[in-house]
């Protein structure tokens, strides 16, 4: 099975109510590599199978290796804007 289609597999187990925020978090890390692939592309390492060992964790509500966080909303939107700061800084060095 490839990554992909196991990743897909494991999104029918994840609560509807929480894909919101695993879409956010899918987005903006993609948006991160895209920023990094730019700077340096070999140094981009993602280890499959942490992906779905972390995965296998969320699906049966195991969230012990994970931060706790308060307000989610407030989370999002900071890593929003930290992303954002860090894009912008980026295109600035690359010019």
């Amino acid at each position: 099975m490839m990554i992909q289609e196991a990743i897909i597999n494991e999104l029918q187990y994840i609560p509807e109510a929480k894909l919101v925020e695993l879409y956010d978090l899918i987005h903006y890390f993609r948006l991160g590599l895209n920023s990094e692939k730019q700077l340096v592309d070999d140094e981009v390492k993602i280890d499959p199978e942490l992906c779905l060992q972390t995965l296998a964790k969320l699906k049966q509500g195991d969230f012990s290796s994970f931060t706790e966080i308060e307000n989610i909303e407030f989370h999002i939107q900071s890593l929003r804007n930290e992303i954002s700061h860090e894009s912008k800084h980026l295109e600035t060095e690359i010019k």
